[in-house]
């Protein structure tokens, strides 16, 4: 197979399978060749994100992605597509084994604020305990004019139970819990948008986006991004596409 991408998943696979979904969806397609050729690397059993970004005592996965770049870029895809947020903690690194180019959610998705939210300020920040603690959204957001909001610790208690125990241990996305999470953020917090920053979030956002509060979903925004690339190499851009 030639002129395709890898998506590096599996962190949630649920939330995997709603990305891919989200492709399949937004491309353009009359018939079975329509649709965008790529693999997807569905590796579940990467240790935990969050819980080695909090404690370095906790297993680190960044071995078993390197590991996943390493196999993968054997097979000469066009780019990579990570789909988890707080595994851009590692992104660095990742970038570095390669010499293919993967796609940034958190930078692509600040970028969009401006199309999406043009006259936001305060931007409210949503994700795992890893993800809020290390920052991953805080320098871009600053970088580029935004007043970052992390949640309260209430707040961020409860929309770690709504990733991890709600979504990945039961498999369920709970529409009201998520709707009080955006709630207190724009409320209490006076946030003008508020991002999703975690890959279940965007699950969420998928299953239960009936509310009325102002997101930015950074898993839509990398689905986007992916569709506009892989059509470019339906066309035979090849290792011509750029994905800056």
């Amino acid at each position: 197979m030639d002129n395709f991408f890898t998506i590096l998943g599996g962190m949630g696979s649920l939330a995997t399978e709603s990305f891919v979904r989200l492709l399949n969806e937004r491309t353009p397609s009359s018939s079975d060749q329509d649709y965008l050729d790529y693999l997807v690397v569905n590796h579940a059993t990467i240790p935990d994100r969050s819980s080695y970004i909090m404690d370095h005592s906790q297993t680190n996965p960044l071995p078993s992605l390197l590991a996943d770049i390493k196999q993968q870029s054997k097979l000469n895809p066009s780019f990579f597509v990570l789909t988890c947020n707080s595994a851009h903690y590692f992104y660095p690194q990742m970038q570095n084994a390669t010499s293919i180019p993967m796609l940034h959610m958190p930078k692509l998705a600040v970028e969009q604020i401006k199309v999406i939210a043009p006259t936001a300020h305060r931007v409210g920040i949503l994700g795992t305990p890893g993800s809020i603690n290390n920052g991953i959204y805080d320098g871009l957001l600053t970088n580029n004019g935004y007043e970052p909001v992390k949640p309260t610790p209430s707040i961020l208690a409860a929309t770690e139970k709504l990733i991890f125990t709600d979504i990945k241990q039961n498999g369920h996305v709970n529409a009201a819990h998520f709707h009080a999470l955006l709630a207190q953020m724009q409320t209490e917090l006076n946030c003008d948008v508020i991002i999703l920053g975690c890959t279940e979030l965007s699950l969420a956002q998928e299953k239960a986006p009936d509310h009325p509060y102002h997101v930015i979903d950074a898993q839509s925004i990398l689905a986007d991004k992916t569709v506009s690339l892989g059509l470019k190499l339906q066309k035979g851009a090849g290792k011509n596409v750029r994905i800056s």
